[in-house]
């Protein structure tokens, strides 16, 4: 994102914006002269189960397709999602197809990416996103075999572990963006006491890390910390107090599930600010998507909410802070 800077060559000339060195000495000067472009964006899907449901609609792809036409004026490092990627599951998987083609620009582009589990992304929804089978409900809410069989280790690229083999509903990613490094977790909805264990292990090693969180369910519709543990183990809160408040490096959490959009500021145990965004919609008629500039430089964040299908901002959650604490 930093603009383009002339840099003088020793004894050499540009031609054509290319640097001519007089001698080999002199180039590798004007490389270590580069300073490091410290303004860099990742980008946050809400739930996307609406844009899934007819492979006539092309929401998904467009987003997706955009994000990649805008990936250099954004400097685009990292997509992930808060989960609920399709709405049920089908014999013929079809709304996974269309959304494992709908990412395929993503990864084309090679941009590393992990999406959330949401609760529709499960067994437990049978058709028209009721339940399966109720009686049976907390038991399909961990069954994610049809999901990880669309969405893999190998088509996110920079998963560095996983809670279980073979699975991404527990994984983390790292990318190195803006002069520092950031992992990426992804959390299973409600998660297990052991998941939740796994992912202070992972947070506790990385302590240089600036960490982003992606849970299915975490912010209600009011910008609150939600309460209940559903059909989970764990609830939000419970998330909250066990890992996002005690580890100084994570930063941020995004989440899905309810509402349509909002955000928190909380302090953790070692006064480090935790910023934390929701992003849901369940829209019928365009393709949100959260965009968020972090300056390393500035120690600051911006963070909008663009749809490209219709090309609408919703200004009303735009937001920027200051002063975000980033681990360097």
């Amino acid at each position: 994102m930093a603009a383009a800077v002339a840099l003088a060559v020793p004894g050499g000339t540009f031609v054509g914006g290319t640097a001519h060195a007089a001698e080999p000495s002199q180039f590798a000067r004007m490389e270590a002269a580069d300073a490091t472009d410290t303004k860099f964006s990742f980008a946050v899907l809400p739930d996307t189960q609406q844009e899934v449901l007819n492979s006539g609609d092309s929401r998904f792809l467009n987003r997706t397709n955009w994000l990649v036409r805008n990936r250099s004026a954004l400097d685009l490092r990292f997509v992930t999602s808060s989960g609920d990627v399709v709405n049920w599951d089908t014999p013929d998987h079809s709304q996974y197809v269309i959304a494992r083609n709908a990412m395929r620009p993503i990864e084309n582009a090679a941009i590393p990416y992990a999406l959330a589990v949401g609760n529709h992304d499960t067994q437990a929804p049978g058709p028209g996103g009721s339940a399966r089978d109720p009686g049976r409900t907390r038991e399909l809410i961990r069954d994610t075999s049809v999901f990880n069989r669309y969405f893999t280790v190998s088509q996110y690229r920079a998963v560095k572990g996983q809670f279980e083999a073979g699975k991404v509903d527990n994984s983390y990613s790292t990318f190195e963006a803006g002069g520092v490094r950031w992992l990426v977790l992804t959390l299973e909805l409600w998660p297990r006491v052991a998941a939740v264990n796994w992912a202070r292990n992972v947070v506790a090693a990385n302590p240089r890390h600036n960490v982003i969180v992606v849970t299915h369910d975490y912010l209600d519709g009011n910008g609150a910390i939600e309460q209940s543990a559903a059909y989970g183990e764990t609830s939000p809160q419970y998330l909250f107090d066990n890992l996002v408040k005690r580890y100084a490096n994570i930063r941020f959490v995004f989440s899905g599930h309810t509402g349509i959009a909002g955000n928190r500021v909380d302090t953790g145990v070692n006064g480090n600010k935790i910023y934390s965004f929701l992003q849901t919609f369940h829209s019928n008629s365009t393709n949100p998507v959260r965009l968020v500039e972090v300056d390393t430089a500035a120690n600051s964040l911006r963070t909008w909410i663009y749809a490209p299908h219709n090309n609408r901002s919703f200004t009303e959650y735009d937001r920027s802070f200051t002063g975000i604490g980033v681990v360097r």
